[in-house]
């Protein structure tokens, strides 16, 4: 059975915090990632963000079918566990999450720092610096919630 845990981040600095708490208490999988597997999965995305995505769905499809995503998912809708997603952004687990987590945290505190624009994203096409940050808020929300902090 899937568990998920329902978290809402408003910046950068919350994701931070809850990979950082994971990683000190440990935590149970509520689903079938690791927390190393969960931060390069994020990773893809925010180093696509701040660096450009090598590879882009056709302009037709972001334009239609992505930008309606985009609505859905910076709303605030809960996103359905097993979602469709980039193939290059699913990992293998790992024997030890250190790598994957230091990633995470190194492109957050980038993306803290950023004063500029940001890149297109890959489905949703243009994005402001406000919808890069509801984007990887709920999207790490979802990913995060799935692992369950040890008391």
């Amino acid at each position: 059975m899937v568990e998920q845990r329902l978290l809402t981040f408003t910046g950068y600095a919350d994701i931070i915090k809850e990979i950082e708490n994971l990683k000190k208490k440990g935590y149970r999988k509520g689903g079938s990632w690791t927390l190393g597997q969960v931060c390069r999965h994020m990773s893809y995305y925010y180093r696509g963000s701040l660096d450009g995505f090598a590879r882009m769905l056709p302009w037709i499809l972001r334009a239609t079918v992505g930008k309606m995503m985009l609505k859905k998912y910076i709303s605030g809708e809960r996103r359905k566990p097993g979602g469709a997603t980039a193939p290059d952004s699913v990992y293998p687990p790992d024997a030890d999450d250190t790598e994957g987590i230091r990633e995470a945290l190194e492109l957050l505190k980038r993306l803290e720092a950023n004063r500029g624009p940001l890149h297109p994203s890959a489905l949703f096409g243009e994005m402001t610096e406000d919808q890069w940050l509801k984007m990887h808020c709920s999207h790490s929300a979802h990913h995060l919630g799935f692992l369950i902090p040890n008391e």
